[in-house]
C-alpha cells in the first residue's frame, strides 16, 4: 500500500468529503473500517485483508477470555499466541529452512510451500497487545469497560494511517478519539499542509537521493576508500531517518484530516546528547512499547544495578530480532543495549561531557552510524567487509577533506534547527487562505519535478 500512488490519492480524495459530510459518529466509524479494508484489499492484497480479519477475530475472543478469567495467565497466553502468529509469518523463511533440513535428514522432501509476511503485521500485533493489556488492567474494576465491539476493534487494528509502519497507536489513545464526536477543525490546516510538505520533501527528495548516492558505495565497499565509506553510512543514516520520519509526517497529516491525532514518533534524533536521549527521540512509540511491555515487566530498575543492565540488553536484543531474523539485527540491537549500559555506568560514576556541548552529540551520532552498518547489511560477512575496508583503506584527498568539513558543518547547523517545524507551521498560518492551494501546488510541482523517477517505497514497511 503506497501512499504516493495515484490509486491511493483518488480513493482518499473521494473518501474525505463523504466522511465529513456524514455527521453521525457511528456511520463515520463504519466508514473508517470500510475504507481501511478497501485500501488493504485494493492496494495491498486480499491475502493481507483476510489474514488481518482472522487475526482480529482471534483478538476479539482473546479479549473476552481475559475479561472473563481476569488472570495473568489469560493475558500472557493470549499475548503468546499473538506473538506466535507474528513470528510464524515474520520468520517463516528461517522456519522453512530449519524444518526442510530435518526432513532431508530423514530422506524426505524439503518444504516447498511459501508464506508471505502480511503488510503491517508487526504494528497491528503490537497494537493488539496494548488492547489486551488494557482489558487486563481493569480486571479488579470492570474489564468490560475496555471491551470493544468487533467493528470498533477491526477499525483499530486496520487503521490505515498506522497500519503499514506505525507509529504504534495504543488502544486507549485510539479509542478515546474513535468514540468521541469529531468535527473538522480548520485550524489544523497549517499543520496538515506543513506535515505533508515535510513528509514529501523528506521522502521524495532527501531520502531518495541519499539512497541513490549511498547504494553504490555500500553495495561494493571493497572498492571504496575509508572516507567514501564514511560518507556512505552518513548517507544511509540520513536516508533511513528521512524515509521513516517522512512517512510519519504523511500519516500524521492523513490522521488529522479525518480527526485523529497520532502519537509523536520522532523528535530530531540526531541532536541526541547520548544514546538514551537518542531512543527518547527515535521511533518513540516503539521505544515506549519496549519499555512498558518488555523492560518494566522484566523488572526494570527495581532489581539492582546489574539486573537492570541485563534487562536493558534483553530488551534491545529483542528489539533487534524484531527488525529481522538475521544475526546482524541481533547485533544491532545488542550494540544499542551495550551503549545504554555504558551511559548508565558513566551516570553512576558521575561522568558527563556537559562542558563540551557538541562532543556528546557527535559521539552519539557516530556510534548510531556504526550500528547502522549491521542494520543495512543482512549478512555479517558483508558488515565485516565494510568495517575492515573502513579501517584499512584510509586515505584522504583534498576533495575528501572539503566534503568531510562540509558534512560536519551541516551537522553542527542541524543542531540549531530545533523548532523549525513549529516555525514553518506559523509561517503557513500567515499565508492567506486563497493563496494556500496555489502555494502548495507550486511547491509540490517543484518537488515532483526534482524527484527521481518511480514511485518511492518506505523502508520500514518491510518490518
Amino acid at each position: 500500500m503506497n501512499f504516493f500512488s495515484l490509486e491511493f490519492g483518488l480513493l482518499f480524495i473521494t473518501f474525505l468529503p463523504i466522511y465529513w459530510w456524514i455527521k453521525n459518529l457511528v456511520i463515520q466509524n463504519y466508514l473508517i473500517l470500510f475504507f481501511n479494508y478497501l485500501l488493504i484489499f485494493t492496494l495491498g492484497s486480499p491475502y493481507v485483508a483476510i489474514t488481518l480479519l482472522f487475526y482480529t477475530i482471534f483478538i476479539y475472543f482473546a479479549a473476552h477470555y481475559i475479561a472473563y478469567k481476569k488472570t495473568k495467565f489469560a493475558l500472557l497466553s493470549s499475548i503468546f499466541f499473538a506473538l506466535c502468529n507474528l513470528c510464524f509469518f515474520k520468520y517463516y523463511p528461517s522456519i522453512k529452512i530449519f524444518f526442510s533440513q530435518i526432513l532431508q535428514s530423514f530422506g524426505l522432501s524439503p518444504m516447498a510451500s511459501e508464506v508471505f509476511m502480511p503488510l503491517g503485521i508487526s504494528f497491528y500485533t503490537f497494537a493488539s497487545i496494548t488492547y489486551l493489556y488494557s482489558i487486563y488492567q481493569t480486571r479488579e474494576k470492570n474489564p468490560n469497560t475496555n471491551l470493544k465491539n468487533f467493528t470498533s476493534l477491526a477499525a483499530y487494528l486496520s487503521f490505515f494511517p498506522t497500519l503499514v509502519a506505525g507509529p504504534i497507536m495504543r488502544a486507549d489513545f485510539f479509542f478515546s478519539q474513535f468514540e468521541q464526536k469529531r468535527i473538522f477543525d480548520s485550524s489544523f490546516m497549517p499543520i496538515i499542509f506543513t506535515l505533508l510538505l515535510f513528509g514529501i520533501v523528506k521522502k521524495v527528495i532527501i531520502a531518495s537521493y541519499a539512497g541513490i548516492y549511498t547504494e553504490p558505495i555500500l553495495s561494493d565497499p571493497m572498492h571504496q576508500n575509508s572516507i567514501s565509506l564514511l560518507f556512505g553510512i552518513y548517507g544511509y543514516a540520513l536516508q533511513i531517518y528521512c524515509d521513516f520520519s517522512g512517512y510519519v509526517n504523511l500519516v500524521t497529516a492523513f490522521g488529522l484530516m479525518i480527526g485523529f491525532k497520532l502519537p509523536i514518533n520522532f523528535n530530531m534524533p540526531y541532536t541526541a546528547r547520548n544514546l538514551k536521549d537518542f531512543w527518547a527521540r527515535w521511533h518513540i512509540s516503539l521505544s515506549n512499547f519496549i519499555r512498558d511491555f518488555i523492560y518494566i515487566p522484566l523488572g526494570g530498575n527495581k532489581k539492582g544495578f546489574l539486573a537492570t543492565q541485563i534487562f536493558v540488553l534483553i530488551s534491545f536484543g529483542l528489539s533487534g530480532i524484531w527488525h529481522g531474523n538475521t544475526a546482524n539485527f541481533l547485533i544491532w540491537g545488542l550494540l544499542h543495549g551495550m551503549g545504554i549500559i555504558f551511559i548508565n555506568i558513566l551516570n553512576v560514576c558521575n561522568i558527563n561531557f556537559k562542558k563540551v556541548p557538541l562532543l556528546p552529540k557527535l559521539l552519539t551520532f557516530h556510534y548510531v552510524c556504526f550500528c547502522w552498518i549491521f542494520f543495512y547489511y543482512s549478512d555479517f560477512n558483508q558488515a565485516w567487509e565494510y568495517i575492515h575496508t573502513l579501517t584499512s583503506n584510509f586515505y584522504l584527498s583534498s576533495n575528501d577533506w572539503g566534503a568531510l568539513i562540509l558534512i560536519w558543518l551541516i551537522f553542527t547547523l542541524y543542531q540549531f534547527c530545533v523548532g523549525f517545524f513549529e516555525y514553518s507551521v506559523k509561517f503557513m498560518a500567515k499565508i492567506p487562505d486563497f493563496l494556500i492551494p496555489i502555494v502548495i501546488t507550486l511547491i509540490v510541482l517543484v518537488i515532483f519535478s526534482a524527484m527521481p523517477s518511480g514511485i518511492p517505497n518506505f523502508i520500514y514497511a518491510g518490518f
